[in-house]
């Protein structure tokens, strides 16, 4: 008769692991409901206008980053024209402050409004192509809108540009991109954890046998979509507005699509809080460089990025959560399994053969 198997690890070990369990859940949601409050407080302690201004500008790439990383960290399709959002939004912004005479609040939704439903127009076509055709044509359609936005001079100014009312307040600035910056995270956390961003990643890993299983990939994707769009197009209406002046050259810039990809790849593809820590990294390790450096920063911070990306090919919250596969992520395990005493369960623990003793009888 079999007896079932039983867990031999002995009950302190049972107590040890749920514990470590409890502590592990509430421990990151600690740490972010304190992290901002202490942002709350920030503005309060007597920081000049250009450390609001650094803040808030890392709050928006917080929020772009995380915006795409919807797309391109969730379901894998890597889009390299998401700019198109953020200019669209900016432009919806300026032309109906400037032209139509509409006060900033109303038009920081309807720009949000506007990037959903071009995302969902375009989407529909776009989002049938896969790999690296996808990442092609949306650059493509980023490309195309830049130049609209050039030849339609009645609507844009064409280079001439756009100048909006001179209202610049940047603690204003510093709590809308906060306050921006927690939602979105927010709602990455509960993206990751529910059943709409299980099926997204089960569209990154295969989704053909996604579809198989039941999976309406086409409308998980124009959803998320449309979702990063919006996010996007809010946040170029507000960045415009901040700026007060606008044209294709600033809102529709490369370096846009360069930097949010390298953000989201640095801190982590597909992660929570990858988006956050890479944005972070990304800016002040930029903006220190180029004040110490000069005209050679970018040298230095390109073999920077090439030696961070070497040893963290998951980026850095995914090298800490699950890098085990690279040496780094390996050590950083080993590191944190004797600070906190755990005892490694998963192998079986050696136990002595058995000795023989033969007698001369």
């Amino acid at each position: 008769m079999k007896t079932p198997a039983t867990d031999s690890r002995p009950p302190s070990l049972h107590g040890a692991d749920r514990s470590a369990t409890g502590i592990a859940r509430y421990r990151s949601p600690a740490l972010a409901m304190a992290s901002v409050i202490g942002l709350l407080v920030v503005p309060y302690l007597g920081v000049n206008d250009d450390v609001l201004l650094t803040m808030s500008t890392i709050f928006m790439w917080i929020i772009l980053s995380s915006s795409w990383n919807f797309i391109s960290g969730f379901t894998g399709y890597l889009d390299f024209g998401h700019g198109v959002f953020f200019g669209v939004g900016g432009y919806v912004t300026a032309i109906l402050v400037v032209k139509v005479g509409l006060p900033f609040g109303p038009t920081v939704p309807l720009a949000a409004l506007f990037s959903a439903a071009l995302a969902l127009t375009i989407g529909y076509p776009l989002l049938r192509l896969r790999g690296v055709y996808f990442s092609i044509a949306m650059l493509g359609l980023f490309l195309a809108t830049r130049e609209l936005a050039l030849i339609a001079k009645p609507l844009t100014a064409g280079a001439q540009g756009l100048i909006l009312p001179p209202e610049v307040d940047r603690l204003f600035f510093y709590f809308l991109f906060l306050a921006g910056a927690v939602v979105v995270v927010a709602l990455a956390w509960w993206i990751r954890r529910s059943q709409f961003g299980l099926s997204l990643l089960a569209i990154k890993d295969d989704e053909r046998g996604a579809e198989a299983r039941g999976v309406n990939t086409t409308a998980l994707k124009l959803t998320v979509f449309c979702l990063s769009a919006a996010i996007t197009g809010a946040v170029g209406g507000c960045w415009a507005y901040e700026l007060t002046f606008i044209d294709p050259g600033i809102m529709f810039r490369e370096s846009f699509l360069i930097n949010v990809a390298i953000m989201v790849t640095l801190g982590g593809l597909g992660t929570v809080w990858g988006p956050v820590v890479g944005s972070i990294v990304f800016l002040l390790v930029r903006d220190t460089l180029w004040a110490n450096q000069g005209d050679s920063f970018l040298v230095v911070f390109g073999a920077f990025l090439i030696v961070l990306v070497f040893f963290m090919p998951e980026g850095i919250v995914g090298t800490i959560q699950h890098g085990e596969r690279t040496v780094l992520g390996r050590l950083i395990k080993r590191l944190r399994q004797r600070d906190s005493g755990h005892v490694d369960t998963s192998r079986p623990a050696a136990t002595a053969a058995p000795v023989r003793i033969v007698t001369g009888d």
